[in-house]
Parts: C-alpha cells; sequence; structure tokens
C-alpha cells in the first residue's frame, strides 16, 4: 500500500502547494496504518506463541508410544483317540515337540503350535503321520529357538518371527526327514507368536485359536478344508504349502486368554460350550481365592484346570455315539452325510493367558 502511495505521489506530481500537501498527508496516514496494523500482528503471533504446549514444537510423528511387551503363561492336556496304538521313537530326547496320538504341539512364553497328523494315511505301508506331525512341531520350534539366539548389533532391527516363514521352513526339514527315513504322512497346523502386543498366527486346515477376552470371543480362527473331512495339509501327496495358510495378526491385552487346539476339540464342543467351561473354571478359581486369607485383587485365571476341563469334556463327548449333538455332526448333516455323536479323535488343548513383561522391546515392523 505504502508503495503504491509513494508511486502515485511520483507520476502526479502535483503543481500547486496545496495538492502536494493533501497526497503527503494521506501518504502519512496510511504509513502510520501500516506500522500499526505491523504491530499488532507481531503482538498477536507474540501471544499464540507464548500459550503453545511445549509438545506443539515438535513433529508429532515422531512422538511415539512404545507398545508393551507380552509373555505367554501356558496349560496343556491331551487324549489319543481310544484304542490307537501309536509308533513312540525309542529316544525320546530328539525330539522337543510332545506327542499326543497323531497330535503334536509346543509351548514357549513366546510361541505355540499344534498340528495334527492326518489319520487316513495309517493304511498305507511305512505310514507314520504322528512322526510327521511331531518332526513338524518340532523344527518350529527349533527355528524358533535359532531367531531368538540370533543376537545382532543394535542398529540393525531384530529379526521378528514370521509364523508361516517358521511354518515353511520346519516343513522344508521335515520334508528332507520324510524322504530319507521312508515316511508317509501330512499334518495340519496351526503356529501363533507373540510379539510385544501384537499376536500373529499361521493356520493351515482344521487345527484352531481363540482369543476370549472379558467373557467374549474377540477372535476365532476358521478350518480350512477343500471339502468335507478333507483339510488342507501338508506332506506326502499334498499339492498344499505353508503360503497357503491363514495368517491373522490379532492385538491383544493382558488378561486375553487364547484357546489353540487341534479339531479334536472344536470338532466335538461348541463356542459357547468352550466359554461355558472357561467360565466355570475362573468361577472356582475365584470362589477358592476368597476362602484363603491372603487378599488378591486380580481375577485368578486357573490356566491347568481350564485345559483340562476342555480336553476332558471333549473326551467325553467324543466318546458317545449318542451324544445329541456335536458341530462335527451338524457339518455332516449339512453334507447330507448321516451322524450322530462326537467325533473320535486326538483332542490336543493348549491354554494360554496374556501376561505383561515390563522389559522394553522396539517397535514391531509390519510382516511382508
Amino acid at each position: 500500500m505504502l508503495q503504491h502511495v509513494h508511486r502515485l505521489c511520483y507520476h502526479i506530481r502535483p503543481k500547486t502547494p496545496f495538492l502536494r500537501h493533501q497526497l503527503t498527508k494521506i501518504f502519512s496516514i496510511q504509513q502510520q496504518r501500516y506500522y500499526y496494523s505491523a504491530a499488532a500482528i507481531s503482538q498477536q503471533q507474540e501471544k499464540s506463541r507464548s500459550n503453545l504446549n511445549i509438545i506443539d514444537f515438535f513433529d508429532p510423528d515422531l512422538i511415539t508410544t512404545t507398545p508393551h511387551n507380552y509373555t505367554l503363561k501356558c496349560g496343556v492336556s491331551g487324549y489319543a483317540k481310544a484304542g490307537k496304538v501309536v509308533d513312540i521313537p525309542l529316544d525320546e530326547g530328539i525330539y522337543t515337540s510332545v506327542q499326543v496320538g497323531d497330535d503334536a504341539y509346543f509351548v514357549r512364553t513366546d510361541s505355540l503350535g499344534v498340528s495334527d497328523g492326518v489319520g487316513g494315511w495309517r493304511s498305507h505301508s511305512g505310514a507314520n503321520p504322528a512322526l510327521y506331525s511331531r518332526k513338524l512341531m518340532h523344527y518350529a520350534q527349533l527355528e524358533l529357538d535359532r531367531i531368538k539366539t540370533n543376537v545382532r548389533p543394535h542398529h540393525i532391527p531384530q529379526q521378528v518371527p514370521n509364523p508361516v516363514e517358521i511354518l515353511e521352513n520346519a516343513y522344508h526339514l521335515t520334508t528332507l526327514d520324510a524322504q530319507n527315513e521312508g515316511i508317509v504322512g501330512s499334518t495340519t497346523a496351526c503356529i501363533v507368536v507373540l510379539f510385544q502386543d501384537e499376536l500373529r498366527v499361521a493356520n493351515l486346515g482344521d487345527c484352531g485359536i481363540s482369543v476370549i477376552r472379558r467373557n467374549n470371543y474377540i477372535f476365532r480362527s476358521e478350518e480350512q478344508q477343500h471339502s468335507f473331512n478333507f483339510p488342507y495339509q501338508l506332506g506326502t501327496a499334498s499339492f498344499d504349502s505353508p503360503m497357503d495358510a491363514q495368517q491373522f495378526t490379532i492385538k491383544v491385552e493382558e488378561g486375553d486368554i487364547l484357546i489353540l487346539a487341534s479339531d479334536g476339540l472344536f470338532d466335538n464342543l461348541y463356542d459357547d460350550e468352550i466359554m461355558e467351561e472357561v467360565q466355570n473354571c475362573i468361577e472356582q478359581g475365584n470362589e477358592q481365592k476368597k476362602g484363603s486369607t491372603e487378599e488378591q485383587s486380580t481375577t485368578i485365571i486357573p490356566i491347568q484346570e481350564i485345559s483340562d476341563a476342555l480336553a476332558f469334556r471333549a473326551k467325553i463327548v467324543s466318546e458317545d455315539p449318542d451324544n445329541p449333538t456335536s458341530p462335527f455332526q451338524v457339518r455332516a448333516m449339512h453334507e447330507g452325510l448321516y451322524y450322530q455323536g462326537g467325533k473320535a479323535d486326538d483332542i490336543s488343548v493348549v491354554v494360554a493367558v496374556i501376561n505383561r513383561d515390563e522389559k522394553p522391546g522396539p517397535s514391531p515392523p509390519p510382516l511382508p
């Protein structure tokens, strides 16, 4: 504005003193208005700065909250199918996994795994689905050990276990053993890895995992079937691969209950029956807590008791041909097949509770 008034005075060049005086006066007034306006803006900006919180001076993207670290506290129960004869290796010490009939599992404070050997192979010569599933879980646990012990310098990000990659490496080693030892068989599998507040799952076939929070299901995996009673599987004559596994990432909280099991549980008990057993065990545990002299403000979650109760109830149903209904019976009826009672099968149940671990750790990178 000042420049425009100054240019006007220069170009007009009034000849009379009166006009020169009026233009000079206008220029002076506009100049004062400019200075007053600039001073007011400066004061307003200074006032705004004084009212800012200290956090406003930083980029909000640089201010992050490190997620809590969690660990798993586990309880395990299982029953082999009634009357099943399973070949158990002479040297039990060579496998880190545990065998239950044709099922196998492993438990760690940061990961879980369960597999279900396909019993249909038993009519073939050289078949050993129990050993096949056990080897798969054994090598999966060894792969996790390798990742955890591979300590890198602080400036290099630590490797975060990916359950699909773990399953793939374990399957590769199991396949080599099967070829060298002449083992025939196949298995379904579910591997769960806990990293900070993320639960990462790879599920192939009809094993499954449920997550319960405050008496509600927040997650329940679905089985993968080519057709009725023909699940996805890894092994002899199967075209399925670890990359076909379902992948899930679940945000967990302290106190969440995980139920990882073979289909021997989920084929015989409905979700509401599983929840009923969980709630009954928790109620009984808290009744015992009330009777004790030691006061505890937290809810007791009897992990082993829950696992025992679920496995035992599934076993009762699986051996009862007159049981009124079961999930397996309902699915068979939907396929037009007559079926009554539960499904006789191996049963493996792993129950785990999320516990807080105060040890800090890096933020989890996304899965590829």
